[in-house]
């Protein structure tokens, strides 16, 4: 993160204090009149200083593992203990894009998000692979800042041994390219 954000949200973080002093001071008469306002300008400053950025951050990501189950919500997932699966067992990947650039039309912001991957064995062999895996999307009047998914893989008929899945996330909506990768083994057979 750049020192001078960083900075700058201290400094927000800090004015915001003298504000909050000055509305607990207010009898509940003049409290209950300024309830519900416009945001601050501290708070509407710090915003734009969030927004610009993440237009300048690359597309990378805030959360990325294994899941028991899809997620029900943005941080709304339960991590899998291991990254230990049966030949049967689906594959699901929970993920938190950022950095992602938002299209604007009709009054809406919209998010067009693309997702590849590739299996690979330990000898970086890849074993599986497919462009445009999954198109990822949303729209809205606001802009979605958090914005997760839940990918699902079956990966049945491999055999029992240690893989690599690798994850891109290509923005549809920007030149934006992110990528990770998520090690795992696979047991063998029920008898």
């Amino acid at each position: 993160m750049p020192r001078d954000l960083v900075a700058k949200k201290n400094t927000v973080k800090y004015a915001a204090v003298p504000a909050l002093l000055a509305m607990l001071a207010l009898s509940p008469a003049q409290a209950s009149e300024t309830a519900g306002t416009e945001p601050s300008n501290s708070l509407a400053s710090a915003q734009q200083v969030f927004q610009n950025a993440w237009d300048q951050s690359p597309l990378s990501f805030t959360e990325k593992t294994f899941a028991k189950a899809a997620a029900q919500g943005y941080g709304d997932f339960d991590p899998v203990d291991a990254a230990v699966f049966d030949q049967n067992e689906p594959i699901i990947v929970y993920a938190e894009p950022v950095g992602y650039a938002f299209r604007e039309a009709d009054g809406a912001y919209n998010i067009n998000l693309s997702v590849d991957f590739e299996l690979r064995n330990m000898t970086g062999q890849i074993l599986a692979s497919q462009k445009d895996f999954a198109q990822l999307q949303n729209s809205s009047r606001k802009r979605v800042h958090e914005f997760q998914t839940s990918l699902q893989f079956g990966l049945q008929g491999l055999q029992e041994g240690d893989y690599t899945l690798m994850v891109r996330i290509n923005d549809l909506n920007s030149n934006k390219t992110g990528s990770f990768e998520l090690p795992f083994s696979m047991n063998g057979p029920v008898e």
